[in-house]
Parts: structure tokens; C-alpha cells; sequence
């Protein structure tokens, strides 16, 4: 199975969409594939940090596209769960070697920053505490933070044409764990758009400051419900069809963004109706254009103006996107391979600024947690996979099938 370019009208339509800007839908397919490396431990056996060996592994595949978390709960160097030294702002976290080995790389081009503020609330440095009521001192840091973190990206390599997405992680489940803590559905609505509004201010305002600057900073708002949306359960909140809340719905109309990041799991990993998992793959791609569709259609008016110039109508990037081995190899409907290929030949069909794959190292087992995302083992193996149609077994050797460097 190989990629297929877009057609000649498809592209004519979207240089007329943008005003003659050229869109990212028209850009080289590796400009637009990346990996996301989040928590963990180095692998087994090397001594290099996590970052770094992801950073390396996701490079040789031809990606141009790197994401990667920036914020004090850990700073890849240790196991997850590893607390950076105090006065750890996304600053001056990314200003240690191994974070700015990641922007300083030729073969990057678009990077991504699961971005969080830092607060310390007596036991040392931690994301900022959205589980609040937002305040006055909370909407200081917030902005304060994000500006000076737009600054040191323009001072250090503002002179270069990269292009940096500051973002959130899946607002739907944050806005989850602040109803299951505050039983407030209002408060969780209320805050997140507040911290979004914030820290877009921020990063509009650093940009208009460095107009001239080849580096481009966007902001990025990640979702990742369509279909479902939270509803109170006894006690708790949950995820249903007929929930009434989730992120799209209740805070996109409210805020503006750069980019909208669609962490996919809802869309390929199953039917939202049914759940029910060991369906034909080839619908995991149908699937995802439809939901790509719909939040396309429900939040084309919070687009920033940069936004429209940059991404026209093609402005959902597929933020999240993997299959874990455990759940999905041994379905009698085919494993991992066919509906990964089905979910990229989808998004990339569609227009997906940028498609990321989840994740380049599997996390360590925990609990009843799906397992096996990664690109690579805990051993620093590339796990084997029943083959896709095209006759490729493993993720790395599909993705060097799609001959990325050069592919349309």
C-alpha cells in the first residue's frame, strides 16, 4: 500500500483557498509525518537519554515532524515521574542541551511542544494546577510564561525557517479530570477556556513582535472527542455518545488557535456506536475523514487569521495517531499495519497539515493500560508485525516503503 498524491484540481483548489499561499496539503508527505515521544525510560542498554535516541530513531525514518512534552514533571533523562530542578519553566527546560539538540536539528523542520507552565505548590515544580478555579495570578504565570518562552524560540533560532507549535494534551481529558475533581462541569468549561485564550494572547502577541523572524510560533489546540462528550454517571464523569460536554463543543467556539490538533483514538481505534474493535480495517480511514470533516465544520470559526493564511481549510492536523500491538495485532479483521496505513492514507488524503505517530518508544506496561504503540521496543528492536498488503512488517519498514523524502 503506497500513499497517493493529491490530485492536480484537489491542489489548484487549495492554492485558491489560501490566496496563493501554498497549503500544507501540498507540501512533501515527510514535511508533514512526525513522531511524539512522551514519558518513559531510556531503553535498556543505552546511555543516551530518551529524547535524544527518540529524536534519532524518528529522523532516520525520513519525518521531518517531531513532538515531544516541555514542562516540569520530568525532563526525559529519568523514569517517568521524575521532577526537574526547581524554577523549571518551559524556558528554561528547553534550554537544556538535549531539548535544544531537538530545535537545533537540520532534519526537523516542525516541532511540536506539548507546552505546560510551571507552578510550584510546596513539593517542587508541577505543570500548573488547572484542577482551580482560574485566577488573576494563574492568568500572570500563564502569560508570562508563554512569552518568555516565544522569546528565548525567536532569540535562539529566530533566524531560521522552522516552524514550532506551542499546544495543550487532549483538553477533553483535562476537562475530565477537573469534573471528576470539582463536580463542576462549568468550572472545567470556564477555566480551559480562560488558560486558552491566555496563552493565545501570549503567543499572538510574541509574533507580531518578531514580524520579520523566519521562525514561525503557532498555537496549537488539541481536542480529542467528536462524536462522544462527557456526561455525570453517579459519582463520576465518563465518556458517551449522548454525553453533553466535551471540548469542541463547549470551549472551541469560545477561543482562537493557530492549529487544531485532533488526537485521532476516538475515530480509528474503534466504531464510537459499538466499541466493538474487530471491524475491517480498511474503515479505520473512512472513519477519520469523516470525524476530520465534522471538526472542521464545527470550528472553522475560531481560526485565527494566521490560520487561514497558513492552513486555508486544511487546518485539523491529526495530532495523536497509533494502534497498540495488544489490543489491535491479533484481531481476525487484520493487526496493527493495515489500519495504521489506512488512518495515514486517510489524514494525508484529507489535508492533514501534519500527521504524528504515537509513539516512538513503547511507555513501560502499566496496569491494564494498552501497550505497544511504539515504533520501537524497550529493547531498541522494531517490533515484527503480521505484513500489510504491500508486504511490510513493521512500522519502520512501511514508513521506508513510502519513500518519504521525495513522495508528494
Amino acid at each position: 500500500m503506497a500513499l497517493r498524491s493529491r490530485s492536480a484540481a484537489s491542489a489548484a483548489l487549495c492554492l485558491l483557498a489560501a490566496g496563493a499561499q501554498p497549503c500544507a496539503a501540498q507540501q512533501p508527505f515527510a514535511e508533514r509525518l512526525g513522531f511524539y515521544q512522551w514519558d518513559g525510560a531510556p531503553v535498556v542498554g543505552r546511555s543516551d537519554d530518551l529524547l535524544t535516541q527518540a529524536r534519532r530513531h524518528a529522523t532516520a525514518t525520513g519525518a521531518r515532524v517531531f513532538r515531544l512534552y516541555l514542562g516540569a514533571r520530568y525532563d526525559y533523562q529519568h523514569h517517568a515521574g521524575h521532577r526537574p530542578a526547581p524554577g523549571s519553566t518551559p524556558a528554561q527546560l528547553l534550554a537544556l542541551p538535549h531539548y535544544q539538540a531537538v530545535l537545533d536539528d537540520p532534519d526537523l523542520h516542525t516541532i511540536l511542544l506539548t507546552t505546560y507552565t510551571s507552578a510550584d505548590y510546596g513539593a517542587g515544580p508541577d505543570d500548573l494546577n488547572l484542577l482551580r478555579p482560574w485566577t488573576a495570578a494563574a492568568e500572570q504565570a500563564e502569560r508570562e510564561q508563554i512569552r518568555a518562552l516565544c522569546e528565548f524560540l525567536y532569540a535562539r533560532w529566530g533566524n531560521r525557517p522552522k516552524t514550532v507549535v506551542l499546544a495543550n494534551s487532549e483538553a477533553d481529558e483535562k476537562m475530565l479530570e477537573i469534573m471528576n475533581h470539582t463536580g463542576s462541569p462549568e468550572q472545567a468549561v470556564a477555566t480551559m477556556t480562560a488558560w486558552t485564550r491566555t496563552r493565545h494572547d501570549a503567543i499572538t502577541a510574541a509574533r507580531a513582535a518578531h514580524p520579520q523572524a523566519p521562525l514561525r510560533v503557532l498555537h496549537g489546540f488539541e481536542i480529542s472527542l467528536v462524536n462522544l462528550a462527557l456526561i455525570r454517571k453517579g459519582p463520576a464523569f465518563e465518556k458517551t455518545p449522548s454525553g453533553t460536554w466535551n471540548a469542541l463543543r463547549d470551549v472551541v467556539p469560545h477561543v482562537r488557535f493557530d492549529l487544531l490538533l485532533y488526537s485521532t483514538y476516538e475515530s480509528i481505534n474503534s466504531p464510537y456506536e459499538t466499541r466493538n474493535t474487530n471491524v475491517e480495517a480498511s474503515q479505520t480511514g473512512v472513519r477519520l475523514s469523516r470525524d476530520l470533516d465534522r471538526i472542521r465544520e464545527r470550528s472553522r470559526g475560531s481560526l485565527s487569521a494566521e490560520g487561514r493564511r497558513l492552513f486555508a481549510d486544511r487546518f485539523v492536523a491529526a495530532g495523536e495517531l497509533g494502534f497498540a500491538r495488544d489490543r489491535f495485532e491479533y484481531l481476525p479483521t487484520g493487526g496493527v499495519l493495515p489500519r495504521l496505513l489506512s488512518a495515514v492514507q486517510a489524514a494525508a488524503d484529507w489535508g492533514c497539515p501534519y500527521i504524528v505517530l504515537w509513539q516512538v518508544f513503547d511507555a513501560p506496561k502499566a496496569g491494564r493500560e494498552q501497550f505497544g504503540f511504539g515504533l520501537v521496543d524497550r529493547q531498541g528492536r522494531f517490533p515484527r508485525l503480521k505484513p500489510a498488503l504491500n508486504g511490510c512488517d513493521s512500522i519502520q519498514a512501511c514508513l521506508l516503503t513510502l519513500g518519504l523524502a521525495t513522495l508528494p
